[in-house]
């Protein structure tokens, strides 16, 4: 059996769905299978007609398209891949974010691909809301650590060190990690700060507002580094704030790489916020919270590791082998 996994972005790219897919790749490489990564300009039908004539007569091929990615586009084209390529199986890794009408695009999918993967529950309950006749071709499976852990946890350090980890914009956060450590500032509470990530926004008056205070706060900017940096730097952290605006959720890289690297983490619940996701995070809700939460947790007032045989076993199940294991299966029992 040949696997090819379609992505829609160029290698390289900073797309968080191409990153997964190419770990996939690796993952189902390490497996044994054969596996490997089409990188399309965009999705399209003439880019699936050219994927087609590549493979179309290798009968044992599977065609696994991750959608969106990032050259997202408008084409229709995505929702009609089971009548373009055979063996087709879809992960939709945004489902409930898809206007109206790009949902109702993927009826084809679900009357006729072999399967269709979620990376949560909720995301799954929702597309059978849509297409019920596709319940017995539903599944879901985690996402894995986009950061792998190269680097070894040393010692307790003598000052905490508080990060903020992922992409550097508006509406992601960074503004509530940057109050949380002026308070901290301002109280005293001996705390190194850093922020590893990406500056994503294209605003130049978010971006000096984010650099000016990180100079003002003594917040060190780890800006653009390679994985075995960022693994070398979560496993030197002992708390993290991640203050997603919509609250954590199973498709929270960096939250789960964080928890993979033993950091504590802090972060804000909401509807979206799967059960063991609730137990194993602190919980959050405005910079005075986070601040307080901090000055408890490096006061030793409150558990740095919350509910750890929960921790273990989600991370297990979230290791790219797994995966790996869990993708086979399903590409062996539906083909």
């Amino acid at each position: 059996m040949r696997i090819v996994l379609l992505v829609a972005s160029a290698k390289g790219e900073m797309c968080g769905v191409a990153d997964y897919t190419e770990r996939l790749a690796e993952a189902l490489q390490r497996a044994g299978a054969e596996a490997r990564v089409e990188f399309l300009d965009q999705w399209s039908w003439s880019e699936f007609l050219t994927v087609r004539r590549k493979y179309g007569r290798e009968r044992r091929t599977v065609f696994h398209m991750q959608y969106p990615s990032l050259h997202l586009g408008r084409s229709i084209s995505p929702g009609f891949l089971p009548l373009l390529l055979p063996n087709t199986f879809v992960t939709l890794h945004e489902f409930r974010l898809f206007n109206l009408l790009r949902k109702l695009i993927f009826l084809p999918t679900a009357l006729l691909s072999r399967r269709i993967i979620f990376s949560n529950q909720d995301e799954m309950t929702l597309f059978r809301s849509y297409f019920p006749l596709a319940a017995r071709r539903l599944a879901v499976l985690p996402i894995g650590n986009n950061i792998a852990r190269t680097s070894t946890r040393a010692g307790k350090p003598a000052v905490e060190r508080l990060v903020y980890f992922g992409q550097i914009s508006r509406n992601k956060g960074i503004e509530f990690f940057l109050d949380t450590v002026a308070r901290l500032r301002a109280a005293a509470v001996p705390v190194e700060a850093e922020i590893i990530g990406a500056l994503v926004e294209p605003d130049a008056t978010f971006v000096d507002m984010v650099k000016a205070s990180a100079e003002r706060h003594a917040i060190r900017l780890r800006l653009n580094m390679p994985p075995e940096d960022v693994s070398t730097a979560l496993s030197e952290a002992t708390l993290a704030l991640l203050p997603f605006p919509d609250g954590v959720s199973n498709k929270r890289g960096s939250a789960l790489a964080c928890l993979d690297h033993g950091v504590s983490v802090l972060t804000t619940h909401s509807k979206l916020t799967p059960q063991w996701l609730s137990v194993v995070t602190h919980p959050v809700q405005a910079p005075d919270d986070a601040a307080a939460t901090i000055t408890r947790i490096a006061h030793n007032d409150v558990e740095r590791i919350l509910s750890p045989e929960i921790l273990a076993r989600e991370l297990r199940a979230r290791d790219w082998s797994e995966i790996a294991k869990a993708h086979l299966k399903i590409y062996e029992t539906a083909t």
